[in-house]
């Protein structure tokens, strides 16, 4: 017989195996600690902007014979916030096999949103909260058929891959691509910032985070950085700005004694040819993820 019990710390090395093995078929050794999944279950400060309107958190196990198989997140959002009326199921992860534990668990959330009268239930997958999961990965089908079952369907606006790789063998910018480019450095909003101008205008540009070990809360993550913000102007496209961006920003990285990195990369702009930008480093999908959710009341 499922018992649906709140997660409590006695539950935590049962959890963190069940979290943690998901996580690694998303990312190859990502992995979290306890202290750190503990207390980003009272606020997740990777969502600067929606944390603060959370207003109800809860987190549920699924237990058969004192083994945890399966386990969720749940948040209500306030009545004075843009979602109001929504509810989000942050994660819910099951083990492979055991299908009836995780539709109890199911069963318990969708009790749970009826409780707090939710217009809109979401299941974004953000609430790990480590950089680039921000969705329910493909590499997790037993989650999704369970979704399905359950009468959630995918956001198609709202697709995304994982793209992630070494550093190595990646050459050195060199000279610019174009004459008269500069190339400067600054902040941006989620790192480091490289930027490229042409006649005072800026005509490419990219960021890159060199530290998603949150100053060593997540030592499975170190070595590993994160580029986002790839842009090049269309009217410079196919000229080399686009690599000599991300290398200078490659450069930065192995000086911050990185050698990995991953990157998300909408489906839009990888049939656009973004991906095939990033096959020339030597970086490969490695899992595609998308936002679910449902509308269940009028």
């Amino acid at each position: 017989m499922v018992q649906i019990a709140p997660l409590d710390h006695s539950h935590l090395p049962q959890v963190m195996r069940l979290v943690n093995s998901h996580l690694n078929t998303v990312v190859p050794g990502w992995n979290l600690t306890p202290d750190y999944f503990w207390e980003h279950l009272k606020r997740n400060p990777r969502e600067e902007v929606v944390d603060p309107w959370v207003v109800e958190r809860k987190s549920i196990v699924g237990i058969v014979r004192d083994r945890v198989c399966a386990a969720a997140h749940l948040l209500r959002y306030g009545d004075d916030t843009r979602w109001k009326g929504v509810g989000d199921i942050a994660w819910i992860l099951f083990w492979p096999g055991e299908r009836e534990i995780g539709e109890a668990v199911l069963t318990e959330c969708r009790r749970q949103m009826d409780a707090w009268q939710v217009k809109d239930e979401k299941i974004w997958g953000n609430g790990l909260s480590v950089p680039i999961c921000l969705g329910v990965p493909e590499v997790w089908p037993h989650i999704i058929g369970l979704m399905e079952q359950f009468g959630y369907s995918a956001n198609e606006e709202v697709d995304e891959s994982v793209y992630g790789g070494t550093l190595n063998g990646i050459s050195a910018p060199g000279k610019p691509p174009v004459r008269g480019v500069t190339i400067d450095r600054d902040v941006g909003r989620l790192g480091t910032r490289f930027v490229v101008r042409l006649d005072g205008r800026n005509v490419g540009q990219c960021e890159c985070i060199s530290d998603l070990t949150e100053g060593g809360q997540l030592p499975a993550l170190m070595g590993w950085a994160e580029l986002s913000e790839v842009e090049t102007s269309d009217s410079m496209r196919n000229k080399g700005i686009g690599s000599w961006v991300v290398r200078h920003a490659v450069e930065w990285l192995r000086l911050a004694k990185c050698d990995r990195v991953v990157l998300s990369v909408a489906r839009e702009d990888e049939q656009a040819g973004a991906g095939r930008f990033y096959n020339r480093f030597g970086w490969m999908p490695l899992v595609r993820q998308k936002h679910w959710g449902r509308e269940n009341k009028k």
